[in-house]
């Protein structure tokens, strides 16, 4: 990215006009700054005249304090600020922040991206630029919104199928049954027909009671860890693979919530049975203030990124996207011969 290097001009010229920014190649995009830190106060000492359009100050207030604008960074994204900020100072790496600020009557989001010179000891500065990034981060937020509604009807739409298939079908397959029963005490108990439609029904009946409980189990229920333990157990159960579970009271959940960890624990476990040749599993989950934690490892043959480029991608990423959904993250670590670990944090209300 071009980084704006500012002329050497008397104190005076330190405000760009609005001529000379005019006709800067970064013009319609954000405001150019440069910013210095001496002794660890921050002084901005070039301001061009889009500042008010970005950040709600003029040039000139930005150029008499810098703290007019720290002041307007929102209290939850400080932090990041001067963290990112004495980072970029202490490595001598460019300058890369992204975060709120609050302006007359509306919050906006802005990035910042500026390379970083030494022109004396203790002294650090910053040539960059400044964009408002706000409509793009509504976009997101109204695409994430519409995500989380599909996600939420395709979660109804599966319940009610799995209702209709739990009553309709288990209704039929019992009424036929019933019939079969019928049969069997007019042609004898030995009829082999009878005995080979009886156990097509029962064979029917079970595979009913398994998409329906695939669909939504019904133990989901009653709370995320009880949901958790069936998942691990059926597991087991089906790939005689043994799950070593150490799992905490998820406490109050809303339903979005716990649905969504419920199903990235379940990709998780479809993709240990495709793909990971895994011996045994530890899977754990564990609640603190402020924050669930879901964590499952396994023995498996691990993979490379290129691998996952292939073959675990779309099981990730739609992993990666469901976290996405609740505000929190998912970390996949992996090592060839070694196993897979997949480690998921969502924030929740104390």
């Amino acid at each position: 990215m071009p980084t704006f290097q500012p002329p050497s001009t008397p104190a005076q010229d330190d405000l760009l006009t609005e001529s000379r920014w005019a006709e800067h190649p970064l013009s319609g995009f954000g405001l150019v700054f440069q910013i210095t830190q001496r002794a660890g106060q921050l002084q901005f000492t070039q301001a061009s005249a889009s500042a008010q359009m970005v950040c709600g100050l003029s040039a000139e207030a930005l150029l008499r304090s810098s703290s007019s604008f720290v002041g307007r960074i929102h209290v939850a994204d400080q932090p990041d600020f001067h963290a990112s900020l004495q980072a970029s100072a202490l490595h001598g790496e460019p300058w890369n922040w992204e975060g709120r600020i609050l302006t007359e009557g509306e919050i906006k989001w802005i990035n910042i991206r500026a390379a970083i010179t030494r022109p004396g000891v203790a002294q650090a500065q910053w040539d960059g630029i400044m964009i408002n990034i706000s409509h793009a981060r509504r976009r997101e937020a109204d695409l994430r919104d519409m995500a989380a509604h599909m996600e939420q009807a395709r979660e109804q739409e599966r319940a009610r199928l799995a209702r209709d298939m739990h009553d309709e079908l288990g209704q039929l397959l019992t009424a036929l049954k019933m019939d079969i029963s019928l049969l069997r005490r007019r042609l004898g108990p030995d009829d082999a027909q009878l005995n080979s439609m009886s156990s097509l029904v029962d064979a029917a009946t079970a595979a009913g009671r398994r998409v329906a409980a695939q669909l939504r189990p019904a133990v989901l229920d009653l709370g995320l860890t009880e949901g958790l333990t069936w998942l691990a157990e059926q597991f087991t159960q089906r790939y005689s693979v043994p799950v070593a579970h150490r799992l905490d009271n998820a406490g109050p959940l809303d339903d979005m919530t716990a649905i969504q960890i419920f199903r990235i624990a379940q990709e998780a476990f479809t993709n240990i049975a495709r793909h990971a040749q895994a011996c045994s599993v530890r899977f754990t989950l564990g609640r603190m203030p402020g924050l669930i934690a879901l964590d499952i490892m396994d023995d498996g043959r691990g993979f490379t990124s290129q691998t996952q480029a292939s073959q675990t991608s779309f099981g990730l990423r739609g992993m990666r996207e469901r976290a996405h959904l609740l505000g929190g993250t998912l970390e996949c670590i992996s090592t060839p011969g070694q196993g897979t670990s997949i480690h998921l944090r969502v924030p929740c209300a104390d």
